[in-house]
């Protein structure tokens, strides 16, 4: 980590800004004539690092990422704008939505950054450090890795678009918890994060690397806008085919960005929503349970008692009694 650290107060020394401390990490914040932004380290140890590039440019911006003399791997993966990378005779563009990982020992990595652009990133590094990944409990986990994404020929893996990466870096940055808990919470993350990379590394092998199998990134933005619109206010009378009209998709590819973001249909992802603000209606409103079935969109009590029963394992009503008796009792 104190490499990471090191690369930091470079940062500070071209760009300029401060650099602070919170809860062991360490945050560069600029504001002048060649931008503004944040950049983050997340100490995480056992081999992983973790780092938030957030940065508005007003000129280019290069900055190297060093290969450790112990095998090691760079996740980049692009949340906003675009950028390059140089590692030996290889110079590619890795676009919003995609990860490039990067492997090998003793090398360097050169990230270029374009000006007049918005570069969002986020960048995990997974070292092979015997003594710090022998006490780690996600051990076989960085096998697979090493395994999947460091070739013999050392080539850089350039994933197809995924929104769901995406999805769990954000949860990174919106955590609020502070000491241990952001701790765990942050490593649980970055985990299950390096574990999608896996899957959807397979998933490219199995469709060949063609981009044309796939959900394209616009259509991927466009499944994020209809997520957020549902999230937002679940109890509309959303239909497929009304959705597929506004968001400019077949239902099928509809369909299939569903499953690809949240891991289900789009009628149960609905259904989940107006669950989820059934159960905060009971806990902060004085609406009886009727009241709260007609307000999120249901039209029978009974079908969303059962649905309830299912998510919740108790009635809504056993529910309502438990959240009231709680408060009486505070």
């Amino acid at each position: 980590m104190q490499i990471v650290h090191n690369q930091l107060s470079y940062f500070n020394s071209v760009l300029g800004g401060s650099i602070s401390s919170f809860q062991g990490d360490r945050i560069l914040q600029y504001d002048n004539e060649k931008g503004n932004g944040r950049i983050q380290t997340v100490s995480l140890g056992s081999g992983i690092s973790y780092t938030e590039y957030d940065m508005d440019l007003k000129e280019d911006f290069n900055f190297d990422l060093k290969l450790d003399e112990n095998r090691s791997l760079y996740f980049i993966y692009c949340l906003e704008g675009s950028f390059r990378f140089s590692q030996g005779k290889e110079n590619n563009k890795v676009e919003a939505l995609q990860t490039v990982v990067i492997g090998g020992s003793n090398e360097t990595i050169n990230i270029k950054l374009r000006e007049a652009t918005k570069s969002n990133l986020s960048i995990i590094k997974v070292t092979q450090d015997g003594e710090s990944l022998s006490k780690n409990a996600n051990n076989e986990l960085y096998e697979q890795l090493f395994t999947a994404f460091l070739n013999e020929d050392g080539e850089a893996h350039i994933g197809t678009f995924n929104l769901k990466i995406k999805e769990q870096l954000l949860q990174i940055r919106a955590i609020t918890q502070v000491g241990l808990v952001r701790k765990l919470l942050i490593e649980g993350i970055v985990n299950f994060t390096l574990a999608l990379e896996i899957l959807h590394c397979k998933q490219d092998i199995e469709n060949s690397g063609q981009v044309s199998t796939m959900l394209t990134k616009k259509e991927l933005l466009r499944i994020e806008e209809a997520v957020n619109a549902i999230k937002r206010k679940p109890e509309f009378p959303y239909t497929v085919t009304d959705l597929s009209k506004e968001y400019g998709l077949s239902p099928t590819k509809l369909q299939e960005g569903f499953k690809v973001m949240e891991g289900t249909t789009v009628t149960n992802f609905i259904r989940n929503e107006r669950l989820v603000l059934a159960e905060e209606l009971i806990q902060t409103s004085d609406m009886n349970i009727s009241e709260i079935v007609y307000s999120i969109g249901f039209t029978s009590r009974s079908y969303f008692s059962k649905i309830f029963r299912n998510k919740f394992k108790c009635t809504p009503k056993a529910y309502l009694m438990n959240i009231r008796n709680v408060s009486l009792s505070a």
